[in-house]
């Protein structure tokens, strides 16, 4: 009773784990292709723009700030509801930059600018029109960029592939099957 108790958890959490996996493989399957497609953003998964952050402007004390090597999500801004203190992101040529506004301007014409800044940098970016904005940053998961960008490594391929065949392993190889009855005493019986 216990042995089919134990069974159907380990299926049931080989079936989670399934499904969390093919989540994940949608999900990178669609930030490739939109990457490939789009190369000049950085693609969306369901409204979400995962990114990982390569410099050290943001780094701090504050409640909400960010460190290298952490994976940032940002979703689409709504424009008109950006205030300052809030931490966008912004293409600058080629690059994306992640810092917070500190100065809000309406330009005669309408057209609305900010001014944004990284916490740990000592000047202020220029002046940016809000159509510059691609992103508006709402959490981090600490590190976690540095494990994704270490997965694309070849070393990181390994561990990849290393792991792929573990569970698979584990989960599909032939189990042994218990024996019935005691085991002496067929062994005995065999001797006689």
């Amino acid at each position: 009773m216990k042995q089919n108790t134990v069974k159907t958890v380990g299926t049931a959490i080989g079936a989670l784990l399934c499904a969390v996996f093919a989540f994940l493989l949608v999900c990178n399957l669609t930030i490739i292709i939109k990457g490939t497609v789009n190369p000049e953003k950085p693609p969306t998964v369901f409204g979400v723009t995962p990114m990982v952050v390569l410099s050290g402007s943001m780094s701090g004390n504050a409640e909400d700030h960010i460190e290298v090597g952490d994976l940032i999500f940002d979703v689409k801004p709504d424009i008109a509801s950006l205030k300052e203190g809030d931490i966008v992101s912004f293409m600058d040529g080629k690059t994306v930059v992640t810092h917070r506004i500190v100065k809000l301007y309406t330009d005669s014409d309408g057209t609305k600018k900010v001014i944004t800044k990284g916490d740990a940098n000592n000047a202020e970016d220029p002046l940016i029109s809000t159509d510059d904005i691609i992103g508006l940053y709402k959490a981090r998961i600490p590190k976690l960029g540095d494990f994704a960008l270490f997965l694309q490594q070849p070393l990181g391929g390994v561990y990849r592939c290393s792991g792929m065949r573990l569970y698979y392993y584990r989960c599909y190889s032939p189990q042994p099957q218990p024996q019935q009855g005691n085991g002496r005493k067929r062994a005995a019986q065999g001797r006689a």
